[in-house]
C-alpha cells in the first residue's frame, strides 16, 4: 500500500470516529458501551496506520535524499566514515604464542625482547604478561574480539591468530562472576575504590528515605537518605603449575596446555574467595557478607522443602527474577528426593528419567563443590549476584622457576595477579512493613539451638 493510500484510509477512520462523538453530542447524552467500543477500536487502529505512517514517511525521505547524487542508493564505506573498524592488534612483545613467552621467562631469551616488559612485578617478582596473550589467561577480563569504534585495551591479551586453538572458558563455568557487577581495573589498577551504598537500617529499603503525604499548606518535612561506604582494595592471588623442562621447551605445544590448565585454575580460585572468602588478604565471600541473611534448617545433615520456603520468603523481593541457587554438589540427593505432605516427589515429580531440572522453585540452580558440604552452613545458598562487586587490579603476571624442582627436571609456573570482591547490601534490609527481614544473599544454616 503506498503511503498516499495509508493516509486515505488514515483519514476515514478518523471521520468514522468522528461521526459517533458527533451523533452523542447531538443528542446531548454521553457515549453507550457499544460506541465506547466502536471508538476505542477505531483509534486503536488509528494509532497503529500512524506509526505505520511515520515509518514509511521515514524511508520514503531516506530513498529521496540518498538517491538525489547519482540517482542510486548510496551506501557508506566503514573504511571511510569510521563507523566499523578493527581492533587495532595488541601488542604481543615479540612472541609467537603464550608458550614461547612462558619459555623466554624460564630459559631466557637471546633476543632481548623480555627487556620491553615490565619486570619485577607483585610480590612474585613477575614479569608482566604482554597485551596479546591475557585473555589466554583471563578470557573474562580481556577480549580481543571485533568492537565498535575501541582500540586495544592494556594488558597481556590474546591474538587473533591464536584464539581458535584455545578451550575457551565459558560463562557456566565460572559461578560469581559472570553475574557480578564488575569494576575494570582502571589506572592506577591497584588502587582502592570506594563505592556509595545505602544504609538501610529499620528506615525500610529505600536507605533512610521518609516519604510523607503532604497536605495543602503545610511544611514538608526534611527526609534523610543516609549512605554508607564500601571499599574494595585488589589483593594479590596467585596460581602454580608444574610442566616438564621437555614439554615447555616445546613451547608449540605447551602453549595451549599451560594456558587451559591455569586459567581453569584462576577461574576456580576466584569462585572459592568470591563465595567462601574470609576478607583476610582475600575477597568477603558472599557466605561472610555482612548483608547475609541465614536460615535454620528443619533438621540437621537434611534439606527439608520446608527449608527452600523459608529461604524464598527471605530474598529481596526485587531479586527474584536475577537470583540463583548454588548448591553444593553432596546436596542433589537431598533436593532430588524431596517430597510434598503427601510424600510425592517434588522435585523430578516420581519420573527419573525426566533427569534433574536446572531450576528449584522456578529459579535456576546450579551445583558446585566450591561451597560448603551437605549439612554445613552454606550448603544452599540463594543469591542475586548483581549486588556483589568485584574490583579487578593489574595482572596477570608470570614467573618461572627451576630451582624447586631442579632435580626432577621441572619448572613450577606461577600467574598472579589483583582483584577483590564484597557484597553491595552491608545489612538485611526491613521491608516497608517494618518487620521483614529481607537480604540478597540468603544463606541455609545449620539447625537453631
Amino acid at each position: 500500500m503506498e503511503l498516499r493510500e495509508l493516509k486515505q484510509k488514515l483519514g476515514s477512520l478518523c471521520d468514522q470516529q468522528e461521526k459517533i462523538l458527533s451523533n452523542a453530542l447531538a443528542e446531548n447524552r454521553p457515549l453507550t458501551e457499544e460506541e465506547k467500543a466502536q471508538f476505542d477500536s477505531l483509534q486503536a487502529q488509528i494509532d497503529a496506520l500512524n506509526e505505520t505512517i511515520k515509518a514509511a514517511e521515514a524511508v520514503q525521505a531516506r530513498v529521496d535524499y540518498l538517491s538525489k547524487p547519482e540517482g542510486k542508493p548510496f551506501r557508506p564505506d566503514p573504511a571511510i566514515d569510521g563507523s566499523y573498524k578493527q581492533q587495532e592488534k595488541l601488542d604481543d612483545g615479540g612472541f609467537k604464542n603464550l608458550g614461547e613467552f612462558i619459555y623466554a621467562v624460564r630459559f631466557g631469551d637471546p633476543k632481548g625482547r623480555l627487556q620491553h616488559l615490565r619486570q619485577g612485578q607483585g610480590q612474585g617478582g613477575g614479569i608482566e604478561v604482554p597485551d596479546a596473550f591475557k585473555a589466554q589467561l583471563m578470557p573474562w577480563r580481556f577480549r580481543n574480539e571485533w568492537r565498535m569504534d575501541e582500540g586495544a585495551s592494556g594488558g597481556f591479551a590474546v591474538p587473533v591468530q591464536f584464539r581458535q586453538e584455545m578451550l575457551m572458558i565459558k560463562p557456566e563455568a565460572a559461578v560469581v562472576r559472570p553475574r557480578a557487577t564488575v569494576i575494570p581495573a582502571g589506572d592506577p589498577p591497584d588502587t582502592m575504590v570506594t563505592i556509595p551504598a545505602f544504609s538501610q537500617g529499620t528506615k525500610g529499603v529505600f536507605g533512610g528515605v521518609e516519604v510523607y503525604w503532604v497536605g495543602e499548606g503545610t511544611e514538608t518535612p526534611e527526609t534523610d537518605g543516609k549512605l554508607r561506604e564500601v571499599s574494595l582494595q585488589p589483593q594479590e592471588v596467585a596460581a602454580h603449575t608444574v610442566v616438564t623442562d621437555k614439554l615447555l621447551r616445546n613451547w608449540e605445544a605447551a602453549s595451549t596446555f599451560i594456558a587451559t590448565l591455569l586459567r581453569g585454575a584462576i577461574a576456580a580460585a576466584e569462585d572459592m574467595a568470591f563465595l567462601r572468602g574470609d576478607g583476610v588478604g582475600k575477597p568477603i565471600g558472599v557466605l561472610n557478607g555482612a548483608g547475609v541473611l541465614t536460615v535454620n534448617r528443619s533438621v540437621a545433615g537434611n534439606i527439608a522443602y520446608v527449608d527452600i520456603v523459608n529461604m524464598l520468603a527471605k530474598l529481596l523481593p526485587e531479586s527474584v527474577s536475577r537470583a540463583i541457587w548454588i548448591a553444593n554438589q553432596g546436596t542433589l540427593p537431598k533436593l532430588a528426593t524431596l517430597k510434598d505432605d503427601a510424600g510425592r516427589y517434588i522435585f523430578i515429580q516420581g519420573d527419573a528419567t525426566k533427569g534433574i531440572p536446572a531450576t528449584l522453585a522456578g529459579i535456576p540452580i546450579m551445583f558446585t563443590g566450591k561451597t560448603p558440604t551437605l549439612g554445613s552452613k552454606g550448603d544452599l545458598m540463594l543469591v542475586d549476584l548483581t549486588y556483589y562487586l568485584i574490583k579487578d587490579g593489574s595482572g596477570p603476571f608470570v614467573a618461572a622457576s627451576e630451582h624447586v624442582l631442579f632435580r626432577q627436571n621441572k619448572t613450577v609456573i606461577k600467574v598472579f595477579w589483583n582483584v577483590d570482591g564484597k557484597g553491595w547490601v552491608n545489612e538485611p534490609l526491613t521491608l516497608e512493613d517494618g518487620v521483614t527481614k529481607v537480604s540478597p544473599y540468603v544463606v541455609l544454616d545449620v539447625p537453631a539451638a
